[in-house]
């Protein structure tokens, strides 16, 4: 029951970097990803890739001609993997243009992409709200495949009900809802 009493409360957690308030420039591309399954990768006919779900207007994706859809092969020749390792490679190359080679309906293309830069405050809340759900989801389902048996076990021997889960998740639900609702009002303001 600690495992998922752990997972659960994993999903809502704002990363708080602390330090003093120099400026801090991190890379920009402007895409939101997820990670492709083995059998998408098979379909595909690809071994490794991320695949673009959407891509933030103005950005430099938008302008470089990225399209959601696309599967991002490799960044300046190093290959993608998964979209987390993508944002690190990105954040790390500010107002710097990155070769992009994507795949977009069976081609293969290759892009010339001018990095934004993206100024952050290190005493500020580190947060980026589309990267981490994901982040977050992906690490439950690691973590669940790893608890297997073992949570299966403490779920079944628990006194823990499905009704009361789902109660427990509507409710995480509604205040993830309003954590996008407060960070969408304090972007508009700044």
């Amino acid at each position: 029951m600690k495992i998922l009493r752990f997972l659960v409360v994993l999903a809502p957690v704002l990363v708080f970097a602390a330090g003093d308030s120099a400026e801090v420039q991190r890379g920009w591309l402007g895409v939101y990803t997820d990670d492709l399954s083995k059998p998408m990768l098979v379909a595909l006919d690809i071994d490794h890739g991320v695949l673009v779900t959407e891509v933030a207007e103005e950005s430099p994706a938008a302008s470089a001609g990225i399209e959601a859809g696309d599967v991002i092969t490799s960044l300046d020749g190093e290959p993608t993997n998964d979209g987390s390792a993508l944002r690190w490679a990105v954040r790390d190359r500010p107002n710097k243009t990155a070769a992009v080679r994507l795949r977009r309906r069976g081609k293969e293309k290759k892009l010339q992409v001018a990095l934004a830069a993206r100024e952050v405050s290190d005493q500020t809340y580190d947060f980026q709200w589309p990267e981490l759900p994901r982040e977050a989801v992906r690490a439950f389902e690691r973590a669940l495949r790893e608890a297997g048996p073992k949570l299966k076990m403490e779920l079944e021997q628990s006194d823990i009900t499905l009704d009361s889960l789902r109660q427990e998740m509507t409710e995480l639900r509604k205040e993830l809802n309003e954590l996008r609702q407060r960070l969408t009002e304090k972007q508009k303001s700044e």
